[in-house]
């Protein structure tokens, strides 16, 4: 990327150059208007930087015949002012983007710095372009390309949708006119109608037509927004990244709320699910099991005499010795269910697909595996309730079966399963 400086004080070229330098931008000092038309006329820059006071003309008026010569108009022009002069209003009536004062260099450095991020940062991700022009889909995927996009082409609607509701993009580019039945209309308002991620991603509409009903049709239809043909490769750019860093910034805030939200349901010192979690995932679960006809086991599990545990070698011991239990369990369950610690010394496993001979041997196993375990080289033992779904069960009716035969297991000496199934 390319900057000029157009400035008479060769101190203060110096120092907008080293400022370009640190955003890796280069520039080119010039002292006068003249020698800035002629290496425009040379060819086209992507920062101009100019003096309202110029040797051989005004700043403005320098603007107006680079202007006139169409030399400029697609990047950003900034004048810089020795004083408060009023012409900030002129200046941004004539087309220069921003004034600023050289009397506050601290704020066009600001602007400098975050145009140069913006400018030169590579996005990443994925793009859906759906285009049926061979020689324009070329084109534009060399722009997404430039832009650090990997992308995907489709030349229709049918395709396209296909594309969208298997792959997770971070924006699609349609344009109305599209090979097949489908207009690019169509695939906005199907592409809106896919579940979840899918169905939320950024659009931008491209079209040829000059026709602003069907601009803002495609906006309501759930364009995010829109470029006309032929594109300006920098307002595509910037339109590009505006909607790409807009969905990244949402994947992100996604990803932090539901990493929060693991966080609440997590257990702090034994890292498996909560109380709320699991009464809220077993309901879940037992709604489905009713609703497959399928199986679906609950064991309940509190580890033997752990007051004394406590008692006797202090809680860091006993928080030990709930940490090893914990991740004994979690081994041993894996993807086949849910693990909670209810509070306490208490646990539970919910078991999706699993019948009472199923979950009593899973219990069994764990009680066994406990009991070998050792964790800070105490003996340790646990009781277990084990319980099933049944048609007229709710979680609470469920839970308080399987809680209630682990009691049992408690009175009938410990370190045992006992299942309230037949009872």
């Amino acid at each position: 990327m390319k900057a000029l400086i157009v400035e008479p004080s060769r101190m203060i070229r110096n120092v907008f150059t080293s400022l370009f330098s640190k955003n890796n931008i280069h520039s080119v000092g010039v002292e006068t208007a003249k020698e800035a038309l002629a290496l425009l006329e040379s060819g086209p820059v992507d920062f101009l930087c100019f003096s309202m006071q110029l040797s051989d003309m005004t700043g403005l008026d320098f603007y107006a015949l680079a202007k006139e010569r169409g030399l400029i108009g697609r990047h950003p022009s900034v004048m810089l002012t020795s004083s408060q002069e009023a012409i900030s209003t002129t200046a941004l009536n004539l087309g220069i983007t921003e004034c600023f004062s050289k009397n506050e260099p601290a704020v066009f450095e600001d602007y400098v710095n975050r145009w140069a991020g913006k400018a030169t940062a590579k996005l990443g991700g994925t793009a859906l372009l759906i285009e049926d022009s061979v020689s324009q889909a070329a084109y534009l995927e060399r722009l997404l390309q430039d832009m650090g996009l990997r992308v995907s082409r489709s030349t229709s609607g049918q395709d396209a949708l296909a594309q969208a509701s298997q792959r997770a993009f971070d924006i699609v580019l349609v344009d109305y006119m599209l090979e097949g039945a489908m207009t690019g209309l169509n695939v906005i308002r199907q592409i809106r109608e896919l579940a979840g991620r899918a169905g939320k991603v950024p659009i931008l509409a491209i079209s040829s037509f000059d026709d602003a009903a069907r601009r803002i049709e495609m906006l309501r239809s759930g364009a995010n927004d829109f470029v006309p043909k032929p594109v300006v490769p920098e307002e595509f750019r910037v339109r590009v990244g505006n909607l790409v860093q807009l969905r990244q910034a949402l994947d992100y805030l996604e990803e932090q709320h539901k990493a929060l939200y693991e966080m609440a349901m997590r257990d702090r010192l034994t890292s498996v699910y909560n109380r709320h979690f699991i009464t809220e995932r077993a309901q879940t679960l037992i709604q489905e099991a009713k609703a497959s006809r399928q199986a679906l086991g609950l064991i309940v599990l509190d580890i033997d005499h752990f007051k004394r545990i406590n008692d006797t070698h202090g809680h860091a011991i006993g928080d030990s010795v709930l940490v090893a239990v914990a991740a004994a369990i979690l081994e041993q369950v894996g993807e086949q269910g849910v693990v909670a610690r209810m509070g306490g010394e208490e646990f539970m496993v919910v078991l999706p697909g699993a019948d009472e001979f199923a979950s009593t041997s899973l219990a069994e196993r764990l009680r066994a595996i406990i009991e070998d375990l050792e964790p800070s080289g105490l003996l340790v033992t646990a009781s277990f309730g084990v319980a099933q779904l049944r048609a007229e069960d709710s979680y609470e009716t469920a839970f308080s079966r399987a809680d209630m035969a682990m009691y049992e297991a408690k009175r009938a000496g410990r370190n045992c399963v006992l299942s309230a199934e037949g009872r």
